[in-house]
């Protein structure tokens, strides 16, 4: 018996699925992970990159497994039964390739979520990992003792109301947050510049040093607007960021202005594309054949709301954000 953890959407694991990106090729057409990983290479220009072990765990769950899915403050788990499918519709959500398990729920049918703050720290540390899956092993005793509590004193389930409220609220306040943004009713400053700004800010929370770039650096297409490092004992990241305040979808511009730069031939770095809006399957086909990274809106509002309470009071103000207690009723 396996134990994974797995980011999964809630609409999906509310129909008792978790699902697995890589919308090009169907994993429940493959008898093994080595033929999904051929067809994938054959599919995608880059091929799979780091992410075979992913590939693997995800594939070769068998009926009896344990999942587990990162919720806000909680987390679910559920038994795999191992049927696969695949629902092109979920391209989007990066989980198309999907695998039924049947989630632990209250007695009125909702999912049952287990709190974080009940968990080990260890545990709770390891669902900080930021991977699409990961691996569960060190803590199956910790997860067996919870699915024999759930079954034999139905433990767990008093939270799992006050959690959904609070899920409920988070996912309301994300959305109005993103609309405020790509509408324009933000205070932000006009022109992109404050949307660069949160950016940095951002960065600098996360422990990186950053510095936006002029405007009009080169004469040809070729632009950065944030450039951003972090150096510690073992390991240097080096960050080359576009940013666009755009709403609906991004065309590919940005991307190209992405591709054009080159300046850094001495220096290893990740190139981002962080933008408000949504882009097109071309477009994200276009940045993963550049091996540019990217962050849409929705995900740049998760990154926002993971660092609220340490970004500025001036910041907050710009955005709207007041914090007050709220009554769950």
């Amino acid at each position: 018996m396996k134990a994974i953890m797995i980011r999964s959407p809630m609409s999906v694991v509310e129909k008792d699925q978790i699902g697995y990106g890589w919308a090009k090729v169907d994993f429940s057409e493959h008898e093994n992970a080595t033929d999904v990983i051929a067809k994938i290479n054959e599919e995608y220009p880059n091929g799979i990159g780091r992410h075979s072990n992913s590939i693997k765990r995800f594939f070769n769950l068998t009926t009896g497994d344990i999942v587990v899915v990162p919720l806000s403050k909680a987390i679910a788990i559920g038994i795999v039964n191992g049927k696969k499918s695949f629902d092109q519709n979920l391209a989007k959500a990066k989980a198309c390739n999907l695998i039924s398990v049947n989630f632990f729920r209250t007695n009125n049918g909702h999912i049952l979520r287990i709190p974080r703050k009940s968990l080990t720290q260890g545990f709770e540390s390891r669902l900080k990992v930021r991977k699409s899956n990961t691996n569960l092993t060190d803590f199956k005793d910790e997860i067996t003792r919870i699915i024999d509590s759930i079954k034999s004193t139905g433990a767990y389930k008093q939270e799992t109301y006050l959690l959904e409220k609070i899920s409920e609220a988070e996912q309301k306040f994300k959305k109005d947050l993103l609309d405020s943004i790509t509408s324009g009713t933000t205070w932000l400053s006009a022109g992109g510049n404050g949307l660069e700004q949160l950016v940095k800010e951002l960065l600098v929370i996360e422990g990186y040093t950053a510095t936006i770039q002029p405007k009009n650096q080169s004469s040809d297409i070729s632009d950065i607007d944030i450039i951003a490092s972090r150096i510690d004992r073992f390991s240097e990241s080096n960050l080359l960021i576009q940013v666009k305040h755009h709403a609906n979808i991004s065309g590919s511009h940005g991307l190209k202005q992405l591709m054009a730069f080159n300046d850094f031939e001495d220096m290893e770095y990740q190139k981002w594309f962080i933008t408000t809006a949504d882009m097109t399957d071309s477009s994200l086909d276009l940045a993963s054949q550049n091996n540019i990274r990217v962050m849409v809106g929705s995900d740049f509002i998760d990154w926002v709301y993971e660092n609220i309470s340490d970004l500025s009071y001036a910041t907050k103000q710009q955005l709207g954000i007041i914090e007050i207690p709220l009554l769950l009723k």
